[in-house]
């Protein structure tokens, strides 16, 4: 979870600096990649949890 917390952070603080020097602070694009980020996420840690009681 710290993980997925830093990503979003890293992509907000990414979207503010290119924003802050093109002057375009586009949402549609930031909303898209975090919750792509959070599927991914939910996915991988569903299959983690498969992979590990697999193996029990």
């Amino acid at each position: 979870m710290k993980a997925l917390l830093l990503v979003i952070v890293g992509a907000l603080l990414g979207w503010g600096i290119t924003g802050f020097f093109t002057n375009g602070f586009e949402t549609d694009y930031l909303f898209i990649l975090i919750i792509g980020l959070v599927i991914g996420y939910s996915i991988g840690r569903r299959k983690e949890k498969e992979e590990f009681t697999e193996s029990l």
